[in-house]
């Protein structure tokens, strides 16, 4: 376990846990340890072709014929990198798609790369601990209220909702997204799921969401947008969430951690992101005053859950 700085100082243990392999939880390791120097090779062309289009002022059509190039859902994910779409490609993959075989087994083989299945992991571990959030603050006659930053399509809360309402539990959610195309897309699934009358969305500048709440929320939940913050920024933002949170509320964040695919995600897939260790994550939220959070890391070792809890 790592210990809580404060002020220089470590005071604390933070918790820091393993996901367990659980049937659902997907850790295929060895076919993409054996195809990581094939991966590397495909990424520094894509790295070369992608400068030298750049200098010609051309833009690509795909960066690797064996990627994103032939890969129906990679050029998916390459085309909503950092966005909705990318994600959705990727929690919602079932089997290769593609006009032949030899695409079909490309399409199978880039989306069950270590990085995929870790999203689809840390969204099981999210709905999970979410669940588990709600029923803890629940109380009867009272609404448990989720506040969903950069919500994306918000699949993950979506369907818990779906599950507590079904279980009795009166569950609201504001879902801000400055992309109006991805509230879109949550309003249709809330409809899908019958919890269409329990979610509100809003277009909005995230950073500000306080400018949008009336009341204190008892869960915010903020997956994915970390990834791209500087420190400083992500700090504030961390400082914010805590001060607008019910005490006693939980707040649920993550991040990606480096990893031997991330060249290869940078210039096959384009979707660079700002990498940080377990322990930089860790010092990142206690800076944010969330002093002993519970951190849940999948199978892959790639993303990492925080689970926070505000002291009444």
């Amino acid at each position: 376990m790592a210990d809580v700085l404060l002020s220089g100082h470590r005071i604390a243990p933070i918790r820091t846990i393993r996901a367990r392999f659980d049937s659902d939880m997907e850790h295929e390791v060895w076919t993409y340890r054996l195809a990581l120097p094939m991966m590397t090779v495909l990424a520094t062309y894509a790295h070369a072709k992608k400068s030298v289009c750049s200098v010609l002022g051309i833009k690509p059509r795909y960066n690797c014929l064996f990627g994103d190039g032939l890969s129906v859902n990679g050029a998916r994910v390459r085309d909503g990198a950092a966005r909705w779409p990318a994600l959705d490609a990727i929690y919602n993959f079932s089997e290769g798609e593609g006009e032949t075989g030899l695409a079909r087994v490309v399409d199978n083989f880039w989306m069950g790369i270590r990085n995929a299945q870790a999203v689809r992991n840390r969204l099981k571990i999210a709905k999970r601990e979410l669940r588990s959030a709600i029923e803890k603050v629940s109380k009867p006659g009272e609404p448990v209220r989720i506040l969903s930053l950069a919500a994306g399509t918000a699949q993950g809360v979506i369907e818990v909702m779906s599950r507590c309402v079904q279980n009795g539990i009166d569950v609201r959610a504001l879902l801000l997204d400055q992309d109006e195309t991805a509230l879109r897309y949550a309003r249709e699934l809330a409809r899908e799921y019958n919890v269409a009358d329990r979610v509100e969305t809003r277009n909005c500048n995230v950073l500000f969401f306080d400018r949008e709440i009336n009341e204190k929320p008892d869960i915010i939940e903020m997956m994915g947008l970390v990834d791209y913050l500087k420190d400083k920024l992500a700090t504030t933002l961390f400082r914010k969430i805590r001060r607008n949170l019910k005490p006693n509320g939980y707040f649920f964040t993550c991040h990606v951690h480096p990893n031997s695919e991330s060249y290869f995600m940078r210039h096959v897939i384009n979707w660079g992101m700002r990498y940080r260790r377990k322990d930089e994550f860790e010092d990142l939220l206690i800076s944010g005053d969330f002093l002993a959070p519970r951190l849940i890391t999948e199978p892959h070792g790639i993303h990492s859950i925080a689970v926070a809890q505000k002291a009444a």
